[in-house]
């Protein structure tokens, strides 16, 4: 009944292509004017799970301690204590605090210095208001600075040659736009700053996002004339025609429309997985018009009029190509199923723009050709190509030939290669760090890079203590663990400081008990750590103590990116707290915590992905071919690329994220055919 139904259309399809390519080009239009609705989307929650426990913890422990999303503004210049860069330090410190979205901002200026004069416990800022330019008073500060038990690897490099300006923003996960707002007005008051001997940057999160959506943008403009001009080149050396070019160019740009149409429709964004939907319409969706035109073409040279070879075309070729688009639509879409937010993104937008592709080439394809003038020389040529020497299809030949009689020895080399990839495998890494996505001569990378040999770690995640109940943070036990954790982290060569309430609480015992580095302990009586925090500020203490005192945050600065030695990280950490008093819970939580915890969850979504496409293929071969072993066979030719290119990955190198993640179900997407 429907390929009967699908009859009736094609053949008012060739009766009527006029008629046709103004209806496809209208629904084009159509989804032309959607195109201005797209958004890019370049924020951390797309990598993370779906209704993951964890996030709302983080959600918690934000409203507690405050954002973790942080810009760090490096101002570097041969010594940073000078009134020049400590002005610059705190202009930018207080123009920064009044941007939107910024909930805190940590400096040389804005630090407090814990120092005992005579028997009173002096927290003044390091720096004061009015900057002293008297080489006493800037001596004592930078002593102070690098002599402050929280200050050096944090705000302040050991070497006095930089220091960082920490500028904390929160703002709502539905406004796309702020990190670029943002990030130009950072960059703005940067450049007001800038002076001969002083460098000034910006990174973090913001400008990450922010840079990484303009790389989507310019590979989504970059890499669809790329990919026509290679499909183009392809045709031409094939077809040696101008429609055989023309045809399949036209309905992939179409093709290209509607998908992102659709997307936009549907409110998908682009993101890192969704910017290849053009790309891969071009590359997976011409064969289908090489198939229709060489059928054709073969038609006309049997002597078939051209209405008749083109209504024969389409009505044989429905079916495969309605088989394959299936499988392959099925393959995008089982990412559906899947955890991770992205990775649901691109199966719906790519399943969306297969199935579009497949309604502009059973159409656009059709009526083109039956338009399309065919001159008697023209269809001479095509009869030599057909029935005389031909370049391709008789070396082709051979080769099948070739194939078929040493079947065995291909066989035993396809099983060799599948054995060979695993030896990759082994040394296939996840990464889902935002940085791995950008060139490693790019200017994040290198200010990244650049802030992590100044000063320390720009990445940081919080590991809470929670005691459960009411000031029970205050006693000395509990901090006493705390101090504990911060060491074993520092111990580990991967972290680069950690900060918390216990750090300001052994400084102002030392301090009031004469600077005596024995003092530098946690103080021994729960009275005497509230009469301590009494001096402090509540400012200072909100990123490091809740509200009612029964939760105590440690921040965790460090420059471990890759998802493999994170991993490693919080298992040594995991080790390391069962060793501690187990009525205290001891979480780990931040941003890319949570887009850690997606790493694993990835690589288990691919092989059900996989294993859930592979039975779709099977099921649809099998009622195809009317053969089990048929559905069999032909699962192999989709099995092998998938390990031979992961195992390529692994052995040269490259990283499995998301947007690495998605070569699987594309090699399956091309195979299937």
């Amino acid at each position: 009944m429907v390929i009967l139904s699908a009859g009736r259309v094609f053949r008012w399809i060739v009766d009527h292509p006029a008629v046709t390519a103004l209806m496809v080009a209208l629904l084009t239009i159509g989804f032309a004017t959607q195109l201005p609705r797209l958004e890019v989307d370049a924020s951390a929650e797309g990598l993370m799970v779906v209704n993951d426990p964890a996030r709302a913890f983080y959600e918690e422990v934000k409203r507690k301690f405050g954002s973790d999303a942080v810009t760090i503004v490096l101002v570097k210049a041969d010594d940073v204590f000078t009134p020049p860069v400590l002005h610059a330090v705190a202009r930018l410190s207080e123009a920064l605090a009044r941007l939107e979205g910024v909930t805190r901002v940590e400096s040389l200026t804005t630090a407090r210095n814990i120092r005992a004069r005579g028997d009173v416990l002096d927290t003044d800022l390091l720096v004061p208001p009015e900057i002293p330019t008297a080489p006493a008073d800037l001596r004592r500060i930078r002593e102070d600075a690098l002599g402050h038990r929280v200050l050096p690897g944090n705000i302040v490099a050991a070497t006095g040659a930089a220091t960082a300006i920490y500028v904390f923003t929160d703002s709502p996960a539905a406004d796309r736009g702020f990190n670029k707002r943002f990030t130009d007005q950072v960059e703005a008051l940067i450049g007001e700053e800038s002076a001969p001997g002083i460098t000034i940057h910006q990174s973090g999160g913001p400008i990450t996002k922010h840079s990484f959506g303009e790389f989507m943008r310019r590979d989504l403009v970059d890499l669809v004339p790329i990919a026509l001009g290679v499909v183009a080149l392809l045709l031409f050396l094939l077809c040696r025609s101008l429609h055989g070019v023309v045809i399949p160019i036209v309905t992939s740009l179409v093709s290209v429309v509607w998908g992102l149409g659709l997307m936009a429709l549907a409110g998908l964004p682009i993101n890192v997985a969704t910017a290849m939907i053009p790309a891969l319409l071009i590359t997976i969706g011409f064969p289908e018009d090489v198939h229709l035109i060489a059928a054709y073409e073969t038609l006309l040279t049997e002597g078939q009029d051209r209405r008749t070879a083109l209504y024969t075309t389409v009505s044989d070729l429905f079916v495969p190509i309605t088989v394959t688009t299936a499988t392959t639509v099925l393959g995008f879409a089982s990412l559906v199923t899947t955890n991770v937010g992205m990775l649901i993104q691109f199966g719906s937008a790519a399943a969306m723009a297969l199935m579009a592709n497949f309604a502009v080439t059973m159409t656009l394809a059709p009526a083109m050709l039956a338009v399309w003038p065919m001159s008697p020389r023209r269809r001479a040529a095509t009869a030599h190509e057909h029935h005389g020497p031909r370049r391709l299809t008789e070396p082709l030949r051979r080769l099948g030939e070739i194939l078929i009689r040493r079947r065995r020895s291909v066989a035993l080399a396809a099983l060799t290669l599948s054995c060979l990839s695993l030896v990759g495998w082994k040394h296939l890494r996840v990464n889902t760090d935002f940085l791995s996505y950008f060139p490693e001569n790019s200017s994040i990378r290198r200010h990244v890079e650049e802030f992590d040999q100044s000063v320390g770690g720009g990445v940081l995640f919080y590991t809470v203590v929670d005691t459960g109940r009411r000031d029970g943070a205050t006693e000395p036990g509990v901090l006493r663990t705390v101090a504990q954790l911060q060491e074993f982290l520092m111990a580990t060569g991967k972290v680069d400081k950690t900060v918390s309430v216990a750090d300001f609480l052994r400084t102002m015992h030392r301090e009031m008990n004469g600077g005596d580095p024995t003092f530098d302990v946690i103080p021994p009586t729960r009275e005497l750590v509230a009469q301590y925090l009494l001096i402090l500020e509540g400012t200072d203490l909100s990123r490091y103590l809740d509200f009612d005192a029964s939760s105590v945050n440690i921040v965790v600065n460090h420059h471990v990116r890759s998802s493999g030695e994170l991993a490693a990280l919080l298992a040594q950490l995991d080790t390391f707290r069962a060793t501690l008093d187990p009525a205290l819970s001891i979480r780990v939580t931040g941003e890319n915590i949570l887009i850690h915890n997606a790493a694993d969850v990835m690589v288990i979504n691919e092989i059900t992905s996989f294993l859930f496409t592979f039975a779709c293929i099977g099921f649809v071969h099998a009622w195809l071919f009317k053969s089990v072993i048929a559905a069999i066979l032909s699962l192999i030719p989709n099995v092998i690329p998938i390990l031979a290119g992961f195992g390529l990955m692994g052995l040269v190198g490259v990283p499995l994220n998301t947007g690495t993640a998605m070569v699987a179900t594309v090699a399956i997407g091309i195979a299937v055919d």
